[in-house]
């Protein structure tokens, strides 16, 4: 925004040096981004925020100045001469008319007539104020019309008259394809959400946005017809953003005009357009008002001592009258402890106590609010919440997204899934709001799964969802619902990977966590994943339970979903009991630096024979220098005997101290052949 410092002197006398204005500007929330000298004058480049559309023009900004330096704003004058009939001896109500059929969206709307206007040239005062701001002259009617815009920040929109079919102006819905040819020189198809106004046969103007060029004001115009009026802010921004259309009066009206300032613009267009031209003003003004729209709005309290404890300064009740008032509020009752003021038209987002508390600050001034010291205390933070954050954000950050489903539940979805985790019967809601979400979930997965259908038969093709929430279980001897924070998560894919990968995909995504929670590795002997033999809701032979210290944690495997095809994956853990369990501490040790030595080893095994076997006699085989265990594949089929498989890992060797020989690693892989081979007769497949 604009500001000349000379145009803000026809408002508040002002005698201070130009930075002192910009640095008292700053200060109090006007961020003065540059200032442009033009002759004489200077131009103020100012960053208004979107919640203060009064300072969109400079009286809003004088109103500022004349607060801080404690000077009067001056009186604006509104006065012109009107004539009853024009040279035809007609009146307003002959030779024009205005129907509002949208009040909604068109709020407030006035209208005045002149005629024998003379649309020349401007004087040299108005191109110059003008032109210091960046705007080119036009004529006098349409550059009084910019100027009463940057004025009073109220836009106003100028018909020729005689242009009009038949005088009217209808202020409707757009009819679907309707054409409109801007000021600007484009052409625009409208829609029946955009707002215009129209004489008798077409739209002429989109409302609040721009007019259009069937009735500009040229040379040639003789009569006009002035609006000025107040629209609604969304339905303007979202037109302009539609059309691709923006103007200084969409601005104005997207950020919502001062419903008041309409004919206050009004008529001080038409002062100062009698003042420089010989035009005559019918006497009289259309306009049509939406019920309650001016109506005074509500008391807003304020109190001294809150005041004190928000800025962290006493203000002297004396000094915030003075501000207040200063600014267009208007005491209606209280005393000098709690105070009652009445927010000016202009002000439409002071609305509580706070926003009252923050107009006394900031003309009081932050800069003058001593430095204290501040007390802090240190809080111990929540464990519980760290590591479910941090739980999430290894989901987020493996592909997820974040699933929030209800807390109730139908009995019937998935029940042999809930009763694997709670025995007993779930908590039976007294007054459902819904039929289906009459008792308290025990797992998360039935509505997680819900959620991944929805999406399936929806045509997405591959979905990843999970859930951290509480779940709601019943114990003997208690007679409330024990809550317990669990994790679910979900793979659904159209294209399945084949059972294996799958497998392997969603049962890392729990390792993963109990890595997170230091439970995968330096807990890895008490916890361990065994297959379910008994119906748990997930599909046999294809899941596994986690069991921690023989207490049973978490489950995964593979799912069906009516109606969907490809593969289903899904995990739930018992979240808030691994946490409980978990060991965060972090101990660091120096690494080695020395090159390490890897060997991958394929081995022919039973398949009874379960993978956590095979990585406990590796532990316990206590090689020197061995560093990690990690599982590769494994194997059934023609070039393995019926009964067996064939099973792939790699050990991992490196020595803190030096680089390792391929003879001390044979050793090491010779030892736990033997071994491997004397528990499970295992064989190195050749």
């Amino acid at each position: 925004m604009k500001v000349s410092l000379d145009w803000l002197r026809d408002h508040v006398d002002i005698d201070q040096r130009v930075e002192d204005v910009a640095y008292k500007l700053t200060m109090c929330g006007l961020n003065c981004e540059g200032i442009e000298v033009h002759g004489d004058d200077h131009v103020f480049e100012l960053e208004v925020t979107s919640n203060r559309p009064d300072h969109l023009g400079h009286r809003g900004v004088a109103r500022e100045l004349a607060c801080l330096f404690d000077q009067p704003l001056k009186p604006l004058r509104l006065d012109y001469p009107e004539v009853e009939k024009d040279s035809a001896g007609k009146g307003l109500d002959e030779i024009s008319s205005i129907e509002v059929d949208d009040d909604d969206r068109c709020g407030r709307y006035t209208a005045r007539v002149a005629f024998d206007v003379d649309a020349s040239e401007s004087p040299q005062w108005l191109r110059k104020r003008l032109e210091s701001i960046g705007l080119r002259s036009i004529n006098l009617v349409v550059d009084l019309s910019n100027y009463v815009l940057m004025d009073l920040g109220q836009p106003l929109h100028a018909f020729d008259l005689d242009r009009l079919d038949g005088g009217e102006v209808i202020i409707r819905r757009a009819r679907y394809g309707e054409s409109f040819a801007a000021l600007d020189g484009s052409t625009h198809t409208l829609d029946s959400d955009d707002l215009v106004i129209a004489d008798g046969s077409r739209a002429v103007a989109v409302a609040g946005v721009m007019g259009g060029s069937e009735t500009e004001v040229v040379s040639t115009t003789r009569r006009i017809l002035l609006e000025s009026a107040w629209f609604d802010p969304v339905p303007v921004r979202n037109t302009s953003r539609r059309l691709g259309l923006a103007s200084d009066s969409s601005y104005r009206f997207e950020r919502r005009v001062d419903i008041d300032g309409a004919d206050i613009a009004s008529r001080r267009f038409f002062h100062l357009l009698c003042r420089e031209s010989d035009s005559k003003v019918l006497s009289g003004c259309w306009e049509a008002i939406r019920d309650g729209l001016l109506d005074p709005p509500a008391e807003v309290p304020i109190r001294l001592d809150r005041t004190e404890l928000i800025l962290g300064d006493a203000v002297p009740a004396a000094e915030l009258d003075q501000v207040l008032c200063a600014l267009g509020f208007q005491r209606s009752g209280g005393d000098d402890a709690r105070s009652l003021w009445c927010p000016p038209s202009w002000r439409a987002d002071c609305t509580r106590e706070i926003d009252l508390i923050e107009e006394v600050g900031r003309i009081h001034g932050l800069d003058r609010v001593p430095d204290r010291q501040m007390e802090v205390r240190v809080v111990p933070e929540d464990r519980e919440a760290l590591l479910v954050e941090r739980t999430k954000a290894l989901l987020e950050g493996t592909g997820h997204h974040e699933s929030l489903t209800f807390s109730f539940g139908s009995e019937g979805d998935h029940r042999d899934l809930e009763e694997w985790w709670c025995i007993g019967e779930p908590w039976v809601v007294r007054n459902p709001v819904r039929s289906n979400e009459g008792v308290l979930r025990r797992s998360l997965l039935p509505g997680i799964l819900s959620c991944v259908r929805g999406n399936r038969l929806h045509g997405v093709e591959s979905v990843r969802l999970f859930e951290v929430a509480r779940v709601f279980h019943r114990r003997v001897g208690i007679d409330r619902p024990v809550e317990k924070i669990h994790l679910a998560w979900v793979h659904s894919d159209a294209d399945g990977s084949g059972p294996s990968e799958a497998y392997r995909q969603v049962r890392g995504i729990a390792d993963a966590v109990l890595e997170l929670l230091r439970l995968g590795t330096e807990s890895s002997s008490s916890t361990t994943w065994n297959p379910i033999s008994t119906p748990c809701g997930l599909g046999v032979g294809s899941c596994a339970s986690l069991d921690h210290s023989g207490e049973r944690l978490g489950l995964v495997g593979s799912v069906s979903l009516d109606g969907v095809s490809g593969d289903s994956w899904c995990g739930e853990l018992d979240l808030g009991t691994l946490i409980g369990h978990s060991e965060v501490e972090h101990r660091y040790r120096e690494f080695s630096r020395q090159p390490g030595v890897r060997r991958d080893l394929n081995i022919v095994i039973e398949d009874s024979v379960l993978w956590r076997d095979i990585a406990s006699e590796v532990d316990a085989a206590e090689m020197a220098n061995f560093e990690a265990l990690n599982f590769l594949d494994v194997y059934r089929g023609k070039q393995v005997a019926k009964g067996q498989k064939s099973v792939t890992f790699s050990v991992a060797f490196r020595a803190p101290d030096r680089t390792l020989t391929h003879e001390e690693v044979d050793v090491a892989i010779g030892g736990l052949m033997q071994r491997l081979e004397n528990r499970f007769e295992a064989q190195l497949r050749t």
